[in-house]
């Protein structure tokens, strides 16, 4: 018969047998805690007043005394004496541990529910648990299970912006992550955006620049050969240029991960006659700077061609 942990199982089922006799016995002492404290101070209604015999004190003095005569904390007794006031004794359930009737005083309708176990994958049989509890509730589980659980304590792991760095950059690196990834709009129009504040930043030379200064150094007799030259206007020039080409690229992406996120939720939709005229419009001003931007980039020239100059005129 296969071990379990360090024992047999059949030792295992007989240490589960003692543990449940255990926890049932720890509850009734709970129980038991809390009906004593609730009769000693019984709740009061939200807001009111309840005058009590005599000289009698208040409730948390009373309740801090009660704490100390048993050798508990004040917090623990309060705890003890609402679960016992949200499970009168005759809705409490044979069999599930104060616990889970603890967390479960948080749900809608607790009576309701604590009468339908959930399913136990592990051992086929419904029953309660903590964490079965706390799903029901809403509430953070000890050991997730579930994707929505997984997730939620993943992100609860990265909350630091290093760790997620690392964290984003290690799932990128599998190729079904990043195709998922991908597949969502904001997050490719947030990768796409990024490339080219990165562009803006990027410290490396381009092939133009490394020219540039390798012609300087050349022609300063001054110099000792092989050392760099950087004229400060260089530099400026070439930042410039590097700047107007990143611009120039997110324009572009932008345009294109604008469209990519909007034109699917086109489909089925209607469009009035003056509306395809001003998206028809729009699209012939866009070919039209599409193909004065490819001759910018291709000649240098940058002037305007009539039939644009007219098209911008409205723009």
């Amino acid at each position: 018969m296969a071990a379990i942990g360090n024992v047999a199982a059949s030792r295992y089922h007989e240490l589960v047998a003692c543990s449940l006799h255990q926890v049932e016995v720890h509850s009734a002492a709970q129980w038991a805690l809390g009906d004593a404290a609730l009769e000693i101070e019984p709740m009061r209604e939200w807001g009111g007043h309840q005058r009590v015999a005599g000289d009698g004190q208040r409730v948390e003095e009373s309740l801090t005394c009660f704490a100390e005569d048993v050798g508990l904390s004040v917090a623990t007794v309060r705890t003890y004496r609402w679960v016992a006031a949200k499970w009168p004794a005759e809705r409490r359930v044979a069999g599930v541990s104060w616990e889970v009737h603890k967390i479960l005083a948080s749900a809608d309708d607790p009576f309701e529910v604590i009468a339908r176990p959930p399913l136990n994958e592990r051992t086929g049989r419904r029953s309660w648990d903590g964490d079965a509890a706390k799903r029901v509730v809403g509430w953070k589980t000890s050991a997730p299970v579930t994707v929505e659980e997984k997730v939620e304590a993943v992100a609860d792991l990265v909350r630091e912006e290093a760790v997620a760095c690392r964290v984003a950059v290690d799932l990128l690196r599998r190729r079904e992550v990043a195709f998922v990834a991908m597949r969502d709009s904001d997050a490719r129009y947030m990768v796409n955006e990024m490339q080219f504040e990165q562009a803006d930043e990027d410290d490396e030379l381009d092939e133009e620049y490394r020219d540039v200064l390798a012609a300087d150094a050349d022609g300063d007799d001054g110099e000792v050969e092989g050392e760099r030259f950087e004229d400060p206007a260089t530099v400026v020039r070439w930042w410039h240029r590097q700047m107007e080409f990143a611009e120039l690229m997110a324009v572009c992406q932008g345009f294109i991960a604008g469209a990519a996120r909007l034109v699917p939720k086109l489909r089925g939709r209607e469009f009035t006659e003056r509306q395809h005229a001003q998206v028809g419009t729009a699209l012939e001003k866009l070919r039209a700077t599409a193909d004065w931007i490819e001759t910018a980039i291709a000649t240098g020239q940058t002037d305007l061609d009539e039939a644009l100059a007219q098209l911008r005129v409205g723009a």
